[in-house]
């Protein structure tokens, strides 16, 4: 079946939310997850470039809201996720980092190390020096990892997969596609399970259910 294709930025805490959720909904239903790190900035500037320096809304009504929304969403799946000072931060080096990561095998696991170290941790996630300790704790090579992050192509990578996303229709992070189906937002997860789980060899198992 079709793999789960997710465009995400590390600044955007919807974006951590949907790749636990998406984790979870690939290991549910026996397939993988495509992952393209991005600079949603730049996505941003071609929808709305006031949330460049906001993602929340004007309206403190909605902004109360969507802080409401997103320590729900995080207290549903255990996570600490808190919005730092600062926020949001500029995290074009931790998508490189991720897309090196994820070229050894380990970018699932290392995209959720940098999320937990920003948003549960406030570590500046724009500091090679903090991605290579967390390449460490992920059992890859600190030297190597940093060497890797000081050449141009992990970049150029995330320039490419942001204009790749911004071809293919999409206005934001977290984005899903299963196939040319585009899914916006953590809100839309559930929506991704439904679509994949007619197209899986395997039986289509909904949360709360067990094989």
């Amino acid at each position: 079946m079709s793999a789960l294709r997710l465009y995400y930025d590390f600044s955007c805490p919807w974006s951590y939310l949907a790749l636990v959720r998406l984790q979870d909904v690939a290991d549910r239903n026996a397939t993988t997850i495509e992952l393209r790190p991005i600079s949603v900035d730049q996505v941003l500037a071609t929808e709305n470039p006031l949330l460049q320096a906001n993602r929340l809304s004007n309206n403190p009504a909605k902004a109360a809201w969507q802080r409401k929304d997103l320590a729900d969403w995080a207290h549903l799946w255990g996570l600490k996720l808190e919005l730092p000072n600062g926020w949001p931060c500029d995290a074009t080096l931790a998508a490189a980092a991720a897309s090196i990561a994820a070229d050894m095998g380990a970018g699932v696991a290392y995209s959720l190390q940098i999320f937990a170290a920003y948003f549960g941790a406030e570590n500046d996630i724009a500091n090679p020096e903090v991605l290579g300790d967390l390449a460490a704790e992920a059992g890859m090579d600190r030297a190597d990892f940093l060497l890797q992050l000081g050449a141009d192509e992990p970049a150029q990578k995330v320039t490419a997969w942001t204009e790749e996303l911004i071809r293919k229709g999409g206005f934001g992070t977290p984005s899903v596609f299963v196939d040319d189906d585009l899914f916006f937002g953590n809100d839309r997860i559930s929506l991704v399970d439904w679509t994949i789980g007619p197209l899986s060899s395997d039986e289509f198992l909904m949360p709360g259910q067990h094989g």
